[in-house]
């Protein structure tokens, strides 16, 4: 047994895939982790740097809500224009390939391979 077998696993047979596939009820949770997933780490963030200025920092807490509100919105609008404009399903990798061409989207794939 090859050191890739026991990592990965043994190769599918063609006639496996079709049970492989996830459906959009399984799909949605398993892979619906995106940007608007990752801006919900700011306002953690922007809490735990007000946290030691204590009572002064609850000044700051309104301002603050209001940028990642902002933040959200900025990234709702263009998630709805790609959803429009790619009702199959529309990734980084195909979006950034049909706009900028292939090495546009192969930097967006590496970068969700990275990241």
């Amino acid at each position: 047994m090859s050191l890739m077998t026991v990592l990965f696993g043994r190769r599918l047979a063609s006639d496996e895939e079709e049970k492989e596939q996830i459906g959009p009820l399984s799909g949605i949770p398993v892979l619906g982790l995106d940007a608007l997933a990752s801006a919900s780490y700011g306002p953690e963030a922007a809490l735990t740097v007000l946290l030691p200025l204590g009572a002064l920092g609850v000044h700051y807490i309104v301002p603050l809500s209001a940028l990642v509100i902002g933040l959200l919105a900025i990234v709702y609008v263009p998630y709805r224009q790609t959803s429009a404009a790619y009702p199959n399903g529309g990734g980084s990798y195909i979006v950034a390939k049909e706009n900028l061409g292939t090495r546009a989207g192969l930097v967006a794939a590496a970068a969700l391979l990275i990241d």
